[in-house]
């Protein structure tokens, strides 16, 4: 049962908002006939809180508003200008109409909150607590679906894993606290230097990784050469003797395994710190492409380990 539900539920959050208000005027479509061939010996007004509880969940609370008003519109139509009984009291439909647009519209705003409450749990799960930015769990969920969305539609993707040059020095001498400080600074540079469609990770420790959709690699060397120095900007202004080692590969089509691109920039970052730290390298995916002779030399091992 509990997977039957689940399996719709992912199917519907498929769904565009078109489909999914089309789906819903449908059913309503559908409640409203059965509602007047059956009379009002059956009462039948509380089926659309089906489609109204759908398309609110699935949609948003205005057209969950609308929805009710629709409905609660219907079934004034059928208790007043279709219906054949006739009421001990004139203005009873009117009051069954009321209590029929009141029930509607709190489940609307029941599921609204309740939904809100849900997204701010789910997002606190995936948020590190100490830097802001995304936890593993989140950064996996969001990154896979990015990549995968680049190699269905054969859209450029980048990956970058950075780490902290000298953070244990930091610890060791200034603290943990103050070190705890440096992290807090590093992902609100991270937050604040990145677009909106970008997803920053915290991997653990003094790692982090960057996924950029729709990035080709001018536009990573562009972003990330600005983001270095921001970093950079802000370890002086605390006097905080820490640089970053970037490795940054475009992808002009991801691999199937987002594991396999994480590794893959994890050992472009290492060539870095092998290389003396404090810099950035860049890479192209597949290295077939890489059109340069240094570029070439640069990856060898990483892509082709003799």
């Amino acid at each position: 049962m509990n997977i039957s539900i689940r399996n719709i539920d992912a199917a519907l959050r498929r769904r565009s908002p078109y489909e999914i208000k089309s789906a819903v005027l449908f059913l309503v479509i559908i409640i409203s006939v059965a509602a007047y061939l059956l009379g009002y010996e059956i009462s039948t007004s509380t089926f659309f809180l089906i489609p109204i509880a759908l398309v609110t969940w699935y949609g948003n609370s205005r057209l969950g508003i609308y929805f009710a008003l629709l409905c609660t519109f219907i079934g004034h139509l059928i208790d007043t200008l279709f219906a054949s009984h006739i009421y001990s009291h004139p203005w009873i439909p009117y009051g069954n109409t009321i209590v029929r647009l009141g029930l509607f519209l709190i489940t609307t705003q029941f599921l609204t909150l309740l939904k809100v409450q849900l997204n701010s749990e789910k997002g606190l799960s995936r948020t590190d607590s100490l830097t802001g930015v995304m936890n593993v769990r989140g950064f996996a969920e969001v990154a896979e679906k990015m990549f995968e969305l680049g190699a269905r539609h054969g859209r450029p993707t980048c990956l970058a894993y950075i780490d902290m040059d000298d953070f244990k020095k930091v610890n060791d001498e200034l603290g943990h606290s103050t070190g705890d400080q440096v992290l807090q600074t590093v992902g609100e540079v991270f937050l604040n230097s990145v677009r909106k469609t970008d997803v920053v990770c915290r991997l653990g420790g003094d790692e982090f990784a960057i996924a950029l959709p729709e990035t080709n690699e001018a536009g990573a060397k562009s972003a990330f050469n600005k983001l270095k120095k921001n970093l950079a900007e802000a370890m002086q202004e605390h006097n905080w003797v820490v640089s970053f080692s970037i490795g940054v590969i475009s992808f002009d089509l991801p691999p199937a395994d987002f594991d396999e691109a994480l590794k893959l920039a994890d050992a472009l970052m290492y060539q870095v710190k092998k290389n003396g730290k404090n810099n950035i390298q860049f890479a192209h995916y597949p290295p077939e492409k890489i059109i340069t002779p240094e570029s070439r030399r640069n990856l060898r091992g990483i892509f082709h380990p003799e």
